[in-house]
């Protein structure tokens, strides 16, 4: 039972030190309505996490993606390996759609109320994208088709280390989230 886990974990990572995506800039505001550059004023000079949730439609489950992602953010804040870093964690929506401006504001207000007693508003956004498929081709993540919401490690110098995908915290996925962290330092 333990050779499978290893042996997923070594093919994880090796697929891991091929990755070399990034991140197209984007304006976009964050949930208390301040005006950011995605990524680029995100990254500082140690790695970020990035929870990223990616609707192509209704249909692909965006709030409970957002539920995913807070399960996710709350087992990262109470895991021993994680937390000795403390990394900046960033909650991002990205919806795909030609939103009038007006419906934008009421998109990320809605969002910001929804996250307002779980995060710091200042630290999750919304990018509103023509084509959310072509985003995520260019930062390298696998099809968005399932709705699955993706924690992303972006490096000090812009460059994707890796992410994991899916909304089930267990150890072996936190194990591969830290090893990536590790990486990216």
């Amino acid at each position: 039972m333990i050779f499978p886990i290893i042996l997923l974990f070594i093919l994880l990572c090796c697929n891991q030190a091929l990755f070399s995506g990034t991140f197209p800039e984007e304006k976009a505001k964050t949930f208390a309505d301040t005006e950011f550059v995605f990524p680029t004023d995100l990254i500082q000079d140690t790695p970020v996490l990035i929870a990223l949730n990616i609707g192509t439609s209704r249909s692909n489950g965006g709030e409970v993606q957002q539920e995913a992602l807070i399960a996710w953010q709350d087992a990262i804040e109470t895991s021993t390996s994680l937390t000795r870093f403390a990394p900046p964690f960033y909650h991002i929506s990205v919806i795909e759609g030609g939103a009038p401006f007006f419906v934008r504001g009421a998109i990320r207000r809605g969002l910001a109320e929804s996250f307002e007693n779980l995060i710091d508003l200042e630290r999750g956004g919304v990018l509103f994208l023509s084509k959310a498929e072509k985003f995520a081709k260019q930062a390298e993540i696998p099809p968005i088709d399932g709705g699955e919401p993706t924690l992303v490690v972006v490096s000090s110098d812009g460059t994707i280390t890796g992410y994991v995908k899916g909304g089930r915290v267990d150890a072996l996925a936190l194990s591969q989230l830290d090893a990536i962290w590790e990486k990216a330092k």
